[in-house]
């Protein structure tokens, strides 16, 4: 016997409790249009069994109302395939909570999209993990707000590649905290564009490590801007090679 639920007007639907949405079958929630399923309230989505939510379409998916989509429960999460997850639309990925974001496997967090990652806020990008972020492409990894860029971890940033550093916009760079900045490995620093190492502040130069300023290229250090420049210290101006002091810009250093 065929379902009848897509039959049901959105008001109907609207009106049932969450032990009848919970009674459906997967070929109750498979028919389901998309109509009926933007009417779907917060409780409702979450009362779908897993196996449901396993089934619905991308369509359907993308039908969930942002007021409904931080609805879904950890288990169901669990059961979207990659598929799924990219299929999001931005908004709803701005929408989902720091606790649905934490339980998105490495697998999941590789087939969010560019789009998707810039709309993260800092919090989101915090409940990601290390090994999900090493995930993102070098695209998704330069969608990044300089908002969002602050909810990298230490162990994240340590974990970066130096292709996604490099991919890091420089207005993302210039939000890093200076914790942030000192995670940086010495190989994640020579990876800086001149155009990241333009950005950095005082304070994010203060926090590189002599081993750090050692490996900068004349090419990055041409770029230091003359309100950097006051972040070398003693120990960092006495460790600068012939080449870089000569690339020092006179307006920085004088």
């Amino acid at each position: 016997m065929s379902s009848t639920v897509n039959t049901l007007t959105t008001s109907q639907i609207k009106a049932l409790s969450t032990q009848s949405v919970s009674a459906w079958t997967t070929e109750d929630v498979a028919s389901l249009t998309t109509e009926q399923v933007k009417v779907l309230s917060g409780t409702q989505v979450a009362a779908l069994d897993t196996e449901d939510v396993a089934v619905l379409s991308t369509s359907q998916l993308r039908a969930i109302s942002v007021s409904a989509i931080g609805s879904l429960t950890i288990d169901q999460m669990m059961v979207l395939s990659s598929l799924a997850v990219s299929s999001l639309t931005t908004t709803q990925v701005a929408k989902l909570t720091t606790t649905q974001v934490g339980t998105l496997t490495s697998t999941q967090a590789e087939a969010l999209t560019a789009s998707q990652v810039g709309t993260l806020g800092s919090a989101q990008v915090a409940a990601l993990d290390p090994e999900d972020i090493a995930t993102f492409t070098t695209a998704e990894i330069a969608a990044l707000s300089s908002s969002a860029v602050k909810g990298l971890s230490t162990a994240a940033i340590a974990a970066l590649s130096t292709a996604q550093v490099a991919a890091i916009s420089a207005n993302a760079v210039s939000s890093l905290t200076s914790t942030q900045i000192s995670a940086l490995s010495t190989g994640q620093v020579a990876a800086l564009s001149a155009s990241q190492v333009a950005a950095l502040k005082s304070a994010q130069v203060l926090a590189l490590g002599t081993d750090d300023i050692a490996v900068l290229s004349t090419v990055q250090v041409a770029a230091l801007t003359a309100q950097a420049v006051p972040g070398l210290t003693t120990a960092a101006l006495g460790i600068l090679s012939t080449g870089q002091i000569g690339a020092l810009k006179s307006d920085a250093v004088s």
